[in-house]
């Protein structure tokens, strides 16, 4: 960053750099940009605290099956054919479900979203054969216990399969016969998930709160809603901005306007300049 501006970026494989025309734009979390990939040195402190206190939401852990039929629901056929079907299936289990992840508990009726991707795409799986998704919306980043007292791990290495099982047997209850169906489980907990992904801190794939405090003029935190950050030339994109998780490419069409719009203000500054002093 010479003279505190963004200029480029430098890889971490091999140090190659390369440098911004006009602007660095970063689709990360506030964390991962203001604790990892900035120099902390020359920010701000205000800055570093407000980035330190950036909360994130509850964990996700992924179930990804490979199946020799599509999934069996005992609604009807036709609820195969959905992209994702969510399993609750009422209001007071989300909330118990929230309520024990956030004390650091398995819960014992977790919340499914299903997605169903060979339904939408079959080319993504041989003739015959689907692909299936499950997202268990809300985990613990930190495994304090289990919400149905029969699992005694308070690992996610350790906790991992037999949450897997407790996971597979919820769709078993909506569409029997599906598990007979599993030809291939893989099944990834906060922890991997944050492993492959530093933007998803503690597993949350929603890349922090959604609380007012971090919404709307709040996202990610103040004076950095308009997707411009402190550091001059650098621009933040992504789930942690606004308008937030669920929103696809939203935040990346409005932060590239901004770009668009402050690079156009400065052609006017210099043309102004210049017609000052030719």
């Amino acid at each position: 960053m010479p003279r505190g501006r963004a200029v480029g970026l430098r890889c971490a494989a091999g140090g190659g750099t390369l440098t911004a025309r006009r602007a660095v734009v970063a689709d990360a979390g506030p964390t991962a940009l203001y604790e990892r990939l900035l120099e902390s040195e020359r920010l701000p402190a205000r800055v570093r605290r407000a980035a330190s206190r950036y909360r994130y939401g509850p964990g996700t852990m992924m179930v990804h099956l490979a199946l020799d039929g599509p999934l069996p629901w005992a609604a009807g056929p036709e609820l195969a054919r959905f992209g994702q079907v969510h399993v609750a299936p009422y209001v007071d289990d989300l909330a118990r479900a929230y309520t024990e992840t956030l004390a650091g508990l398995l819960p014992a009726d977790p919340l499914l979203i299903v997605g169903q991707t060979s339904a939408i795409d079959p080319t993504r799986a041989p003739a015959g054969r689907h692909v299936v998704w499950i997202q268990i919306r809300m985990a613990p980043s930190v495994v304090r216990g289990d919400a149905a007292e029969t699992m005694p791990q308070t690992r996610w290495s350790e906790a991992i399969l037999p949450m897997t099982d407790r996971v597979l047997a919820k769709p078993e209850a909506y569409a029997p016969g599906s598990r007979s169906r599993i030809v291939g489980v893989a099944a990834y907990s906060p922890d991997d998930l944050e492993a492959a992904d530093p933007n998803l801190v503690g597993g949350d794939s929603a890349s922090g709160s959604h609380h007012l405090s971090q919404n709307f003029v709040f996202r990610p935190m103040c004076g950095h809603s308009g997707y411009r950050t402190r550091v001059p030339g650098m621009y933040l994109t992504g789930a942690a901005t606004w308008p937030g998780a669920g929103n696809h490419a939203t935040s990346g069409r409005l932060a590239a306007r901004q770009v668009l719009n402050d690079a156009r203000l400065r052609g006017r500054s210099w043309a102004a300049r210049k017609r000052r002093h030719p």
